[in-house]
Parts: structure tokens; sequence; C-alpha cells
């Protein structure tokens, strides 16, 4: 039987029995303008570079054969924001905020639904590292990313100038954010020249 980690925590470890948990897609932020007189609206949902979303939801279903299981659970989750990760998919984790939604007990079985509203993306617990050496002659990086958009971390020994989408970024050594190099879904390249190593460190996001 699959199960599910909240902040660390496996739900084995409250003796808890998972039912179900159902993954709700986020909703894509449209963005319509009606057309007075005119056939249709104009569609500005990517007019500011691209779609965004609102956030997903899990829904839960726990069983328990103990009172106490099921009280220590909700103790340890209600209201708090956590990383969860579901034993079906381990490569990945959720980030999100837990509520405990409703008690019922059938018999001798006490049950306990969780409901947590989450980031649109499930993120890849690996974080993706790509390393280059520069010794003079122009290299390239070639970096794949998934559906969300990521600005990676870029760690530089040496003297090396990144150009990306025509435009050049001069580094030395240090550790560099640079937010106008932002990697979209597919494979982006990035040129690279000078002496020296750089590494770029970055986590992918794929939309739940």
């Amino acid at each position: 039987m699959h199960g599910a980690a909240f902040g660390g925590a496996h739900s084995k470890e409250y003796a808890a029995i998972m039912n179900y948990a159902r993954v709700t897609p986020p909703a894509a932020k449209e963005n319509y303008v009606d057309i007075a007189g005119g056939d249709s609206d104009i569609d500005l949902t990517e007019a500011v570079g691209g779609v965004v979303f609102g956030d997903g939801q899990i829904d839960f279903k726990f069983t328990f054969f103990r009172r106490e299981d099921e009280e220590r659970m909700k103790d340890a989750l209600h209201g708090r924001r956590m990383e969860i990760i579901l034993d079906r998919e381990p490569e990945f984790y959720y980030e999100g905020r837990v509520k405990c939604t409703k008690e019922e007990l059938h018999g001798s079985l006490y049950e306990l639904y969780i409901t947590a509203k989450v980031k649109p993306y499930k993120f890849e617990r690996r974080e993706t590292v790509h390393i280059e050496s520069v010794e003079g002659m122009p290299r390239e990086a070639v970096l794949s990313n998934s559906r969300m958009p990521v600005m990676p971390e870029v760690t530089v020994s040496g003297d090396i100038t990144l150009t990306y989408e025509g435009v050049g970024y001069h580094m030395e050594d240090g550790v560099y954010r640079v937010p106008e190099l932002t990697l979209y879904e597919g494979r982006s390249r990035i040129g690279l020249t000078g002496r020296g190593t750089v590494k770029f460190a970055y986590r992918k996001g794929r939309l739940i």
C-alpha cells in the first residue's frame, strides 16, 4: 500500500493506511478582454511572457485502527506548510500548506481527510548540475529544463563571459544569479568564453 511523507515524517509512522491521494492540476490564470460589438475576446493570457498558474491541490484520505494515531497525525500536520513526497513518484516533491478537513468514525476505524494546497509545479528532488571548463576556446553549455522557468545558480572559478540570448555577462570568481538568465522549457544554449570553470545548478519543476 502506497503512502506519503509530510515534512520528513512518513504516514506509516502514524500507522496510517492511505486510501487515496488525488492530485488536482492547477488552473491557468486566463485573462480575456471583451470586444464591444465584435466577435470573440482578446486573449491576454500570455501577454506577460507565458502562461502562469494558480495553486494545485492534493486530497488525501487515511484510515487508522486507533484514535490516538489519527490524533497524532492531525496534530503534526494541520495548518503547516511542508514538502510532500508521494511513494508512487519518489523522484518528486510537492510544496504547500496542509489542513485536516474532516474526521469520521466507521465502526472501529478512524478516517482522516487531508487537503494540501500546493504550488503548481512538482519539483525534482535531485538538483540538476552542469559543469563546463573553458580554456580560451569558445564553448557552449546546453542546459535542458522542464515546464517551470528557473534561474540557475552560476558558480564561476576564473574569468568567464556568458552569452545568453545575445547578451553577455562577465563573471569572475563567485556565485551569481542573473534574472535575465532564466531557463525555459526545452534546451537553452549559453556561450562561454575566457578561462576557468563554470557550474550551473538548478532544480527542475514539472507541472502537476
